[in-house]
């Protein structure tokens, strides 16, 4: 039963990740868990065939006993058996964020949302902005590199934006 354990844990399964700017990732993984709109969604190889729709939010690739994290924004995945395809608007490794642009972007997004004048539409692309340039500042708070955290914690003196859900109707 043990051996049979160790043939699981082998088990590899493709995952490409492709936006309208790059092939981001293409390579054989262990396991992926994915920002779905439900929440992490872990993936292994033999998984059931799904269609997920996925929000802006961390990436975790597992490839044998290593991890790599990532920033995806909207999208979706196909998942089957033996390949993860996920489509989103944009992907990023810690190390490839624009610090300073991701905190600009969030605090436009954020004067933008509490203008009075806002249709819902527009309030909702406010938050939907916001969402995703607090993601990737928070992807630099847990994965980023000294130098990275150090600028972030300048520019935000230590905190973070607060984390919402942009499918609400009510305010921040």
């Amino acid at each position: 039963m043990a051996d049979n354990n160790k043939e699981k844990m082998k088990k590899k399964m493709m995952l490409e990740i492709v936006t309208p700017y790059s092939h981001f990732f293409e390579g054989q993984v262990t396991g992926v868990v994915i920002p779905s709109l439900d929440g992490g969604l872990g993936v292994l190889p033999g998984h059931a065939p799904l269609v997920v729709a996925l929000t802006p939010g961390h990436l975790e690739i597992i490839i044998n006993d290593e991890r790599r994290f990532a920033v995806l924004t909207e999208g979706y995945a196909e998942i089957g058996q033996h390949l993860v395809l996920i489509v989103c608007n944009a992907a990023e490794w810690p190390e490839d964020i624009n610090i300073r642009r991701a905190y600009d972007a969030y605090n436009r997004a954020y004067a933008r949302y509490h203008e009075m004048k806002l249709n819902s539409e527009e309030s909702l692309y406010a938050r939907h902005s916001m969402k995703r340039a607090r993601e990737r500042m928070h992807l630099i708070f847990l994965h980023g590199s000294d130098s990275q955290k150090e600028q972030l914690n300048s520019l935000t003196g230590g905190t973070l934006p607060q984390s919402f859900d942009v499918s609400a109707d009510n305010r921040v």
